[in-house]
């Protein structure tokens, strides 16, 4: 059940059933009605007040409507003034409160489109602080309540004060500009004749807070005729009150966590149509750092089968980004903002990152291909179950380096990303489950020193079929969602879906840790090494240690701290010792093996012998030859006689 409860605006909700919807009358000076739903877990959501209205904006909105319909003659700078005073330092405005102040601005914003003579030069000031007050933080929550209940969000103000503001070009004199500097949005109209047109005015707005943005905006004009007139507004705090859709391709789509709004939003428009040939340079001061792939996007309040639009990037491209700013290149008008994607690495170190990996993984594969020819050549002396293991963990590895240059990145077709993405994933847990049999394999040769059965034939096929029941399994439940994102053709990290890689990949890293303290503490403590000095122990020790760890893929502990943004030294750490596997393998295990070297030693003696062996055939031939023409030619001599 959900217990009684009061809210923010004093509604009392009593005891109620859960999977029930409850609607309450508006309390206080309210209209309407207000609902609030108490889920199947017996808690209660929070309540939704879209389709309350206090009476006296209720008021202000009759007044409007009959503005435009012709049936009154309301003053406007009265109608202005009323709602600027209800809406100052007012705690107690509800959504539906917001919706209806929008929709009166917009009926403001349509009349004096048509009847100009109605404007004043002194409207502009009570208009701006009017949006500053609907736009103040503590209206914070209802503005987003707007945006999840559908409503548009903050687009119906914004919209509106794009209209106004263009309107009340007329009642600005030649060259000149009006600011409109507030806590929360500055409004900058005026008419210029100048080639070069720059937004805000830094003198004008010195003492505000855009003044400490470098967001900033010029229009370059080509072909105008005459003055320009434009008007301006610059919005604080509102990019999160816009609905979360993009246009791309030609379809409308949800941002899914891939994109987030990541500056002010800026807009601006020309008064009339004096330029036939224009541009619009917008540089973009970014709010959070840590995003990638900037997207220069304007709200497009005309796309169909929406509330009241979407982004979209059409007519425009990125001119520079940096890791603080985007500068932005439009051939329009109306809102603009920039979209980024939500990254882990900062953009200044994305590119040599991904050289890095790019170089590691070539060399890795190089490598290994080595220790494959090597032991294929010297299979007659080191083929053991270890070996057969280590081959297997070489292809798998040479696969996946593979399939993770040529795929990673192969964003562009949506069915061929899922499919590399499935593989790598495969692949990926199947070199996890080899770097375990490694593991399991020396565990047994040191606790038990002659073991008399083989278990590879088991082991070895396990780790190519465990892992394919784990990505089957995943794909089926999740039906291929969060195999691939617009970034990465990999398990996405916004799904649950990664952890059927994480848990695996970290089960098998404790357990090999587990083998490498055995084995360790074994060596150390054998009766050979038991009378060693502290010096020889540690150095046999650090050996050992080298040796076993490109086996069992502890370095991707380190990926446990690259995942920390501040933390970017172990980023490229972990770049560059997972790229290198490859060549710590055949370091480690080749140039440096003891059992190579001496199968080296055997295959060169063998080979020897195989030489002096048929040099000593050649000679045996070369002294029968004689002796086999003598006795041609007697018997040749003696068929003539």
């Amino acid at each position: 059940m959900c217990g009684e409860n009061v809210d923010n605006f004093n509604t009392t909700w009593r005891l109620t059933e859960p999977n029930t919807l409850v609607v309450l009358p508006c309390t206080g000076e309210y209209r309407g009605n207000a609902s609030r739903y108490c889920s199947s877990d017996g808690k209660w959501v929070e309540p939704s007040y879209i389709h309350c209205i206090s009476k006296s904006i209720q008021q202000l909105k009759e007044q409007t409507a009959q503005l435009l319909s012709g049936e009154s003659d309301y003053n406007l700078t009265i109608i202005l003034k009323d709602l600027e005073n209800i809406t100052h330092d007012n705690d107690e405005l509800r959504s539906g409160d917001l919706l209806t102040s929008s929709d009166v601005l917009n009926d403001i914003a349509k009349y004096v489109t048509v009847q100009s003579d109605k404007l004043e030069v002194d409207q502009l000031e009570i208009f701006g602080s009017l949006c500053d007050n609907l736009l103040d933080e503590r209206n914070h929550r209802q503005w987003k309540e707007l945006n999840d209940e559908g409503s548009g969000g903050v687009t119906p103000l914004v919209n509106a004060v794009t209209e106004y503001n263009d309107a009340f070009n007329e009642v600005i004199d030649s060259n000149y500009s009006l600011v409109v500097a507030k806590k929360n949005v500055v409004m900058q109209v005026g008419k210029a004749s100048v080639d070069e047109i720059t937004v805000p005015d830094r003198q004008k707005t010195s003492n505000s807070w855009i003044a400490e943005s470098a967001t900033e905006i010029k229009l370059k004009k080509n072909i105008c005729n005459g003055q320009t007139g434009y008007s301006s507004t610059f919005y604080r705090n509102i990019s999160s009150f816009f609905p979360e859709y993009l246009i791309l391709n030609g379809e409308i789509k949800s941002f899914n966590g891939s994109y987030d709004v990541n500056s002010i939003v800026a807009d601006f428009t020309i008064h009339g149509t004096p330029c036939s040939n224009y541009s619009l340079i917008i540089k973009f001061e970014h709010l959070l750092g840590k995003y990638t792939k900037p997207f220069c996007g304007h709200w497009n309040f005309s796309t169909p089968n929406t509330v009241n639009g979407a982004w979209s990037s059409y007519g425009s491209q990125v001119v520079d980004a940096s890791d603080s700013y985007t500068i932005c290149e439009y051939n329009h008008t109306t809102n603009f903002a920039i979209l980024m994607s939500p990254g882990k690495t900062p953009s200044s170190h994305h590119d040599p990152l991904s050289y890095i990996s790019a170089i590691g993984c070539g060399v890795s594969i190089l490598f290994l291909v080595i220790t494959i020819l090597i032991h294929f050549v010297l299979w007659r002396y080191l083929g053991n179950d270890r070996t057969k293991t280590l081959m297997n963990l070489c292809v798998a590895l040479i696969l996946s380096y593979i399939l993770f240059l040529a795929g990673i990145t192969r964003t562009e077709n949506k069915i061929v990303c899922t499919a590399v993405a499935v593989a790598l994933h495969y692949i990926f847990l199947t070199d996890f489950a080899l770097m375990l049999a490694e593991g399991i394999q020396i565990v047994r040769m040191v606790v038990i020193v002659f073991p008399t059965k083989s278990i590879v034939h088991k082991l070895i096929p396990a780790c190519w079929i465990v892992p394919a029941c784990i990505v089957g399994i995943s794909a089926g439940v999740t039906r291929l969602k969060g195999y691939g994102n617009d970034q990465f053709c990999w398990l996405t990290l916004e799904s649950n879906l990664i952890w059927a890689f994480i848990g695996p990949a970290l089960l098998v890293i404790v357990i090999n840790f587990v083998i490498i303290t055995i084995t360790v503490y074994k060596m150390m403590t054998s009766r050979g090494l038991a009378a060693k000095t502290l010096k020889v122990k540690s150095k046999i020790g650090l050996k050992s240690i080298c040796v076993i760890l490109p086996l069992f893929g502890v370095t991707w502990v380190l990926g446990a701290f690259s995942v920390n943004d501040d933390l970017v030294i172990f980023q490229y750490l972990f770049a560059i010792f997972n790229s290198l596997q490859g060549l710590f393998i055949c370091v480690f295990h080749c140039f440096l093996n003891k059992q190579v070297r001496q199968g080296y030693q055997q295959y060169q003696r063998r080979r020897q012998a195989n030489r002096m062996d048929s040099k000593h055939s050649t000679d045996f031939s070369n002294l029968d030859r004689p002796k086999s023409r003598l006795s041609i030619n007697d018997n040749s001599r003696a068929q003539e006689k």
